[in-house]
């Protein structure tokens, strides 16, 4: 909203000023004509009509207002920015019967078109259905838009979370014309033996070392307990890891690692067994974009934003909505 200077200053114009600086306002802001034409219509000079028009917006005579369309929540995006220090928000609508994961996945999409260059080093971490729908939803460019584009973690478990682990990195990929790069080899093993054999392979070693160059994380959110859906993927937390984790107030995890309601870090047993980038070094990349919705996952949004975890957010408005207000303890 302009600001004005109140009405003490019309008072200091004649009204003669006002009838012309009006007029000027009525030309340009409602019969569109172009400040050279209204110039050549009165006869002024073309830099007093560019004057008189901002003196009447000083004066009050011309106001602007922006009206947000409906399932637009720019003001509500702002607030999570302040309060988190978030980089940038977008909250979504879900509208005509979509699900919130393709409305996700579809701003997710829009938003790395618009704002992957291309020097970009993209991670992007494994089962998560919200990817998924945001990398289907990307549409193929002809030019290189990205360097590289990296496995955070192993496919989890099952060999269906392996192939849709590779489906993501490869369609990523290919869209962006980047190099992939593949974490081949589960994202949880038995015991710290098994981890160091396959962090030991040349074509894993190659991926470890490529997340040094990371400039943008694509990661989801989960939760703790974690979804029927991770548990169908072959997650094999015993009850010792878990009951740890719960006792350490546990509320969510990205790429296995595990975060407490204020972001906190957490160092459980289960780190011997994950094949998956670090906290450390997920945190030292500049974009760190989390793309995560519904209430289920509040604890875990709230987590991760806190702790700094992500610092672009992706998520549906009741969720944007709750994360302004306290915890619920």
């Amino acid at each position: 909203m302009t600001q004005t200077t109140g009405p003490s200053s019309l008072l200091s114009v004649s009204t003669e000023q006002l009838r012309l600086f009006t007029k000027i306002a009525v030309l340009y802001h409602e019969e569109g004509l172009s400040q050279g034409e209204i110039s050549e219509r009165l006869k002024l000079s073309q830099a007093r009509v560019s004057r008189y028009l901002k003196n009447a917006v000083d004066l009050g005579i011309v106001r602007t207002s922006i009206v947000q369309p409906a399932g637009i929540y720019v003001g509500l995006e702002k607030a999570l920015e302040e309060k988190y220090r978030l980089r940038e928000v977008v909250v979504v609508d879900v509208m005509d019967g979509a699900s919130l994961g393709m409305r996700l996945g579809s701003s997710a999409a829009t938003y790395l078109e618009t704002t992957i260059d291309a020097n970009e080093y993209i991670g992007i971490s494994s089962w998560s259905t919200t990817l998924l729908h945001t990398v289907e939803a990307m549409r193929s460019r002809p030019r290189k838009i990205a360097n590289e584009v990296i496995q955070l973690i192993g496919g989890v478990g099952s060999p269906q979370a392996q192939i849709q682990a590779t489906r993501l990195v490869s369609h990523l990929a290919e869209l962006t014309s980047a190099k992939p790069y593949y974490m081949g080899c589960p994202g949880l093993v038995a015991n710290q033996q098994i981890r160091e054999a396959f962090t030991g392979d040349p074509a894993v070693a190659a991926s470890i070392d490529a997340w040094d160059r990371l400039t943008t994380l694509l990661v989801g959110i989960g939760t703790f307990p974690a979804s029927p859906l991770w548990q169908a993927s072959g997650n094999a937390l015993n009850r010792a890891e878990e009951g740890e984790l719960s006792r350490a107030g546990a509320v969510g995890e990205i790429c296995l690692r595990f975060f407490d309601i204020n972001g906190h870090p957490m160092k459980p047993a289960i780190e011997d067994r994950v094949i998956s980038i670090d906290a450390d070094a997920m945190m030292s990349v500049p974009r760190r974009i989390g793309v995560a919705g519904g209430m289920r996952k509040l604890d875990a949004i709230r987590g991760a934003v806190t702790g700094g975890w992500i610092n672009v957010l992706i998520t549906d408005a009741d969720v944007a909505r709750q994360l302004l207000e306290p915890p619920q303890l």
